[in-house]
């Protein structure tokens, strides 16, 4: 049963990469400004929805469970690179018509695709190859994105 919690955390961050990049894509063939505004509206909501659950929840795991954690020291600098493109690009939402904005958007563009290889590479294995009982992070997981509070996790080896 503890596999199947694992998967499940690590589909939650399977799910927001690919969401993720659908909108990447999405944005890539939109018409029209509004249409491009709205596209990184939502693109803005779930970076810093995702941020939220490695912060809080993912990334101190990862930790736990790391014989070397130096890979999470890596993520946390790369999660900070897309927030802080993020917020250069939705700052220049007023002129998302200019060669300026396009540029930034390819730099936050390149932030997001190097953040979720890294997920992918280390983050992922890690938590699925764990030899701890990974019910709690999954539940805690569900609370946090369901707006409930949650306490600082404390993995258990597994029996």
């Amino acid at each position: 049963m503890a596999k199947n919690k694992a998967i499940s955390a690590c589909e939650v961050i399977r799910k927001d990469h690919e969401d993720i990049k659908t909108l990447l894509q999405k944005y890539d063939t939109a018409g029209d400004v509004k249409e491009k505004e709205n596209i990184l509206r939502e693109l803005g909501m779930q970076l810093q929805e995702h941020a939220r659950v490695d912060e809080v929840i993912i990334f101190p795991a990862a930790a736990q469970m790391a014989d070397d954690n130096s890979f999470v020291d890596e993520l946390k600098d790369s999660d900070n690179s897309v927030k802080m493109h993020l917020a250069q690009v939705q700052r220049l939402y007023a002129d998302i018509d200019k060669e300026e904005f396009e540029a930034k958007m390819k730099e936050l563009r390149e932030a997001v695709c190097t953040l979720i290889e890294q997920e992918e590479t280390s983050l992922i294995p890690c938590i699925e190859n764990a030899e701890y009982d990974l019910d709690k992070l999954s539940e805690e997981v569900a609370k946090l994105r369901a707006g409930e509070s949650i306490e600082p996790i404390k993995l258990r080896k597994k029996a």
